[in-house]
């Protein structure tokens, strides 16, 4: 059974990168299920069970047909909306009201200067220290430097800070006046494209490799997004400035591998493969084993959650939840699988409806020439689901609602003439 997840995603990404002719944004989501997959059979055929966050072991291995099938089709329908878009098609994406870009664009930049002078003093300490344990720090509850400082900024300043993960979005718009827009400042676009980095800066305080991880993917989709209105200039001074940046990122991944797990048996490159593989594997997992009762919603409604009950998904919450579950649910098991675990199986049916449903309400019809900025945005905070889900869902967190919201607010704003007088 393992091997029909691999397969299915194989022949999935060949088709759509014949149809689309080339590499587009489903045919990169559909190649990272292949990968993931091709991984799951590596670890069930190498012995790694039960290692790196893998739940099942040697003796209770089940890969139903159920889970399989439901683990296909609820994947197949969150990528689908996305199969409309064609880099082959697309010309250009309008700014019906540049006042309210320009405002919303100098917002993320003071969020990542904001971020840069929390963590300025202490991100050299923390690169030349012990990367391991500072994760365990982490893990265990400790305060990095920058939020201790954080702590004692003006009340403005720390609600202003909750937006700080709403930074990603300067990725894409980065793009936008590069490829697209052409007429702002060098220093503008180097200012917007630092933004992007605020919230992988901010993991280095905890020796985090996941938001860097989650950059490299969306940077990826933005890439392919794109690609066809990225000028030959463009991908020289990319190839020219990003090699180092490049390097630096590799050396920062390679030694917090290293750090933390070069003890574990068959090293990094074993744990990578067993956080890589283990989607399939613990969704099946879920399946059979979750204690159906146990329904929580914090990660899918993490605003309404926290304001309101006061939960969040945090150590304490998991461990508690695990508790209940008799298993540790803090593990990989895509973001289908965290929302089965939550909500359900009839749960994580209606979610990912109404997800595909969105989408297409979004994307609206296939062969589009143009979006507005909005679309462009919404999309964008869509295609993170579906890409780093490969792991687990990423919005789980109230401030990731924020980004959310102000996304919304894009969309609505950027679809019609707004300036001031």
């Amino acid at each position: 059974m393992v091997l029909v997840p691999f397969i299915y995603f194989t022949l999935l990404t060949l088709y759509w990168w014949k149809k689309h002719k080339g590499i587009d944004v489903c045919v990169y989501m559909s190649g990272l299920y292949a990968v993931s997959t091709f991984c799951a059979m590596l670890i069930v055929e190498l012995g790694m069970l039960e290692q790196g966050g893998v739940l099942f072991d040697e003796m209770d291995l089940e890969l139903n047909i159920v889970p399989t099938i439901l683990f296909l089709v609820f994947l197949t329908l969150s990528i689908l909306p996305f199969s409309l878009i064609n880099a082959e098609d697309m010309k250009t994406i309008r700014n019906m009201s540049p006042f309210v870009l320009d405002v919303f664009c100098w917002m993320l930049i003071a969020l990542s200067l904001l971020n840069l002078y929390l963590v300025a003093d202490s991100t050299l300490d923390i690169l030349g220290g012990d990367l391991d344990a500072i994760r365990q720090a982490h893990y265990e509850g400790i305060l990095t430097p920058a939020q201790i400082k954080a702590e004692k900024m003006p009340f403005f300043l720390r609600l202003f800070y909750y937006l700080n993960t709403a930074t990603l979005l300067a990725l894409p718009l980065s793009f936008y006046f590069v490829c697209i827009q052409k007429d702002k400042p060098w220093w503008f676009n180097s200012l917007l494209f630092f933004a992007s980095l605020s919230v992988p800066i901010a993991g280095i305080q905890a020796a985090d490799r996941t938001e860097i991880m989650f950059y490299i993917l969306m940077f990826l989709y933005c890439v392919f997004f794109f690609r066809k209105t990225i000028s030959k200039k463009m991908k020289r001074w990319a190839l020219i400035l990003g090699t180092p940046f490049i390097f630096a990122i590799l050396i920062y991944l390679v030694a917090v591998s290293q750090a933390r797990f070069e003890k574990a048996e068959g090293g990094a490159s074993a744990s990578a493969i067993e956080y890589a593989g283990q989607g399939y594997l613990n969704f099946c997992f879920f399946w059979e084993k979750q204690n159906t009762d146990e329904i929580a919603s914090e990660r899918e409604f993490p605003l309404i959650n926290h304001v309101l009950f006061k939960i969040d998904s945090n150590a304490i919450r998991r461990d508690e939840r695990s508790g209940k579950q008799g298993f540790f649910i803090s593990v990989f098991p895509t973001f289908v699988g965290d929302i089965l675990l939550d909500l359900g199986a009839i749960g994580v049916s209606i979610w990912v409806i109404f997800f595909f449903l969105t989408g297409m309400l979004v994307i609206k019809s296939a062969h589009r020439t143009e979006f507005h900025i909005g679309e462009m945005l919404a999309i964008f905070v869509m295609a993170a689901i579906p890409i780093f889900g490969v792991f687990y869902y990423r919005y789980f967190a109230f401030t990731y609602s924020l980004m959310i919201i102000l996304t919304v607010i894009m969309y609505v704003l950027s679809s019609r003439k707004f300036s001031i007088i």
